[in-house]
């Protein structure tokens, strides 16, 4: 008979402890692995939907590169056909640039060739005038027959175109003569030997020269005056005579042929005339030999002094409109240094004209 073998307390319990150790640690390998198996499991699923939400986000971005791939198709597309267009506009410039130059040199040859045509035309109308101012001349001349010395027919400066010609005609004692002394000589001979005075007969035949100058078709009247004014033609103050009615210029030739200068003169009443005629003149006629010795501006004396007879004139020429040109022919008398610088300011203020003829004319 065997015999029992005997047990050990310490062996057992060592045994029992080893094996619950290794079992704990079984236990506790298994714990952990399944959570890390848990965890792995949840960071794959992690990465799936990461995964899938980069596909996702990689699908959008290659659909949005497709759409910017067709809008960058579309824009080359567009930029290709505006660069076209743009060529095609360029070419259309130039070709309305080429025609525009071309048209530009015609208008500028047309041009030239219009100024060549103005010019040739304001020449023959130049010359038609000249012609039509030579037979109007030589028409009116004709009517009341008028020739100088010479056949002279001219008085240069005088300006004659108005259409309405006002014409005032000294008419005072001191047209009679050039020196104070024979006009005091002459103005106590009759009537008759006054009218053949030779400073009276220069300015009668001064004023035949003005009628038979004066265009047809115009229109004047004629003043005469000393202390004041009256018509030359008796009854037609206020109006206007014809300078192609031969009628009206043989009846004013006439009356100044039949003046005997007498008196003084007042400048001052004798542009009062202007004011009378309707409708206003458009050019003034005066026919004087210097400054007035009558008027409302200054008392009279025994004599009158250069100084007075100087305000005289300012007075009567303050009102006196300067759009009227008043022309002036002036026959100068000794004594009256001041009347030639006076007058002729009178011309230039007011754009006429200012004339001493010479002795011999006309």
């Amino acid at each position: 008979m065997r015999k029992r073998r005997e047990t050990s307390a310490f062996s057992l319990s060592f045994l029992d402890v080893m094996c619950c150790g290794f079992g704990a640690a079984i236990l506790l390998v298994m714990i952990l692995n399944g959570k890390t198996l848990q965890k792995r499991t949840e960071k794959q699923a992690d990465l799936q939907t990461e995964i899938e939400r980069q596909e996702i986000l990689m699908e959008h971005a290659e659909a949005h590169l497709r759409t910017l791939q067709a809008a960058v198709e579309e824009t080359e597309l567009t930029e290709g056909q505006l660069r076209n267009r743009i060529q095609t506009i360029e070419q259309a410039i130039q070709a309305e640039l080429q025609a525009r130059t071309e048209t530009e040199e015609e208008i500028f040859s047309r041009e030239g060739e219009i100024d060549r045509l103005t010019r040739e035309i304001q020449s023959l109308q130049a010359s038609r005038e000249e012609l039509a101012a030579g037979d109007a001349e030589s028409r009116t001349s004709n009517l009341i027959g008028f020739d100088g010395e010479g056949r002279r027919q001219y008085l240069t400066g005088l300006k004659l175109g108005g259409e309405n010609t006002l014409i005032l005609l000294d008419m005072s004692a001191s047209m009679l003569d050039e020196t104070i002394v024979n006009i005091v000589r002459r103005k106590l001979m009759p009537d008759a030997v006054k009218r053949r005075s030779p400073k009276w007969q220069r300015v009668v035949k001064s004023y035949r020269w003005i009628l038979a100058n004066i265009q047809p078709g115009k229109r004047f009247q004629t003043y005469a005056f000393s202390t004041s004014p009256v018509p030359l033609v008796e009854g037609t103050g206020g109006t206007w005579l014809d300078s192609g009615n031969e009628e009206h210029l043989r009846a004013s030739l006439d009356s100044v042929m039949n003046l005997s200068p007498q008196g003084g003169t007042n400048l001052e009443r004798a542009f009062e005339a202007i004011k009378s005629m309707s409708p206003r003149p458009d050019s003034v006629i005066l026919i004087t030999d210097g400054l007035p010795t009558q008027g409302s501006g200054v008392k009279q004396r025994g004599s009158i002094s250069g100084e007075d007879r100087l305000k005289l004139f300012e007075n009567a020429v303050e009102d006196l409109s300067t759009r009227i040109p008043i022309n002036i022919l002036l026959f100068p008398i000794e004594g009256d240094p001041a009347a030639a610088a006076a007058y002729w300011q009178l011309a230039v203020l007011t754009d006429g004209s200012f004339i001493t003829p010479a002795r011999d004319w006309p």
